[in-house]
């Protein structure tokens, strides 16, 4: 009976013991959890906590990630935090990065690429040596991506190394990448091969569109009357590219192509030329735009306006958009494009308009989905006046209108709404919206 009682004392001693360390376990911060996981987690877990971080936009683990990166033997490890220091423009990696391109070839191909993109993002000019030694050696692996990032940090010397090679024996491929890196680097250098290409009729029609693109960057008053040739041609991506090199150009003659491309046959020589016209401030062309918004046969067009018009604070534009929001016959998904418009550039009447449909479909569960895309909007911006929205998505039965609560919640810590938090945290089911709240409040 005492080795019984002996044996039950054990367990309930280890059993306290174990409570006691779950116990201390669960009050960690969410932040304190995640470092514990960089220190002593799997691989596969720390790869899926970095990719969490990525879409998370999440940029407080830079230096915590960097330890594990030091230390890291895999290459989907090293590939993946790689990954999220380009996201965040981290500048620790450079001196890693730079011995790398100096000497790529001992590398996974995968950590190369990527080390080229960090490079691209982050324009380290330093690097755009070590990449035309890498276009020399030929290595097609690696060529296509060395290209692209010479275009991003090289000089003008560089903008003559590439234009001698664009004359060279390419392929296709290799020469498409050749002339989008020349005209990235916009250098007078590489005019006369540019004009060539693009008035070549024999020519690749990527090479062409890719030259007129970088000749309208280069010179855009020069390139005027050749970009004005072009845009005849019955290629309709070749079209589109010539608009884009107007893009820059206000002359006369620019405007008129991008009025004249605003009416065109092909739906993505329209949508170049609502980028233009955004670009250049072109408010003249909002009766087009509005046009467009209401009769186009592409909804992608529409949207594009819909973004200008809001952009540009058009009173014609904004009128019927609201009227669009407040139609019951609409459709979802053109309202969701209108709010998410109306929030962006924080169109005074528009916002009111989409906060009255978001209180409505919090409590219609036939509008899930609206709720959900207007919430995803809200989460984006600060913004004091979001206040009674983030409210009823607080209050919400539905899980997932709760989280996106709690989301518009982080950008928006409004004091009078912390209660409501604290209950989701504090609710005994294990949930992630549970988890989400705690670390809110840790937080704050």
């Amino acid at each position: 009976m005492k080795k019984i009682r002996r044996i039950f004392v054990l367990c309930c001693g280890l059993l306290l013991v174990c409570a006691l360390v779950f116990s201390a376990d669960d009050e960690k911060t969410q932040d304190e959890k995640r470092k514990d996981t960089l220190l002593y987690g799997l691989e596969s877990e720390v790869i899926n906590l970095v990719d969490t971080l990525i879409k998370e936009e999440n940029g407080d683990f830079l230096s915590d990630v960097h330890t594990v990166f030091t230390s890291a033997k895999s290459t989907a490890l090293k590939d993946k935090i790689i990954m999220y220091y380009t996201e965040f423009k981290y500048e620790g990696l450079r001196d890693y990065a730079l011995g790398i391109l100096e000497d790529p070839y001992d590398e996974k191909k995968s950590t190369v690429i990527l080390l080229m993109k960090y490079a691209q993002k982050l324009k380290i000019a330093e690097a755009a040596a070590f990449l035309r030694s890498i276009i020399e050696s030929e290595n097609e692996d690696f060529f296509e991506s060395a290209v692209n990032a010479l275009g991003e940090v090289g000089s003008a010397e560089d903008a003559s190394f590439l234009a001698e090679l664009f004359s060279g024996d390419l392929s296709l491929i290799q020469k498409q990448s050749v002339v989008k890196a020349l005209g990235k680097l916009r250098a007078e250098e590489t005019w006369d091969a540019l004009v060539e290409a693009a008035e070549n009729e024999d020519e690749n029609a990527f090479v062409r569109m890719y030259a007129a693109e970088a000749i309208g960057n280069i010179r855009p008053e020069d390139a005027s009357a050749i970009l004005l040739r072009l845009f005849d041609s019955t290629d309709p991506n070749l079209r589109r590219y010539v608009v884009k090199g107007f893009t820059h150009n206000t002359s006369d003659e620019a405007r008129s192509v991008l009025y004249a491309a605003l009416k065109d046959n092909h739906y993505k020589v329209r949508m170049e030329a609502v980028s233009a016209v955004k670009e250049q401030k072109l408010t003249e062309a909002a009766p087009s735009l509005l046009y467009r918004a209401k009769n186009d046969s592409e909804s992608a067009v529409k949207y594009a306006c819909f973004d200008v018009l809001a952009f540009f604070a058009d009173k014609g534009g904004i009128d019927y958009m609201i009227g669009l929001l407040k139609d019951e016959k609409k459709g979802d998904a053109l309202k969701a494009k209108i709010a998410a418009s109306f929030l962006k550039y924080e169109v005074k009447d528009g916002t009111e308009v989409v906060i009255e449909l978001a209180l409505k479909t919090a409590g219609d569960d036939k509008k899930k989905n609206l709720r959900y895309a207007l919430g995803k909007e809200f989460a984006r911006y600060e913004n004091k006046v979001f206040e009674p929205v983030c409210e009823a998505y607080l209050k919400s039965s539905d899980a997932a209108t709760k989280g996106t609560g709690l989301d518009i919640y982080k950008k928006n810590p409004y004091p009078a709404l912390k209660g409501l938090v604290q209950e989701i945290a504090d609710d005994n089911k294990a949930s992630s919206i549970r988890t989400k709240a705690k670390a809110l409040l840790d937080r704050e």
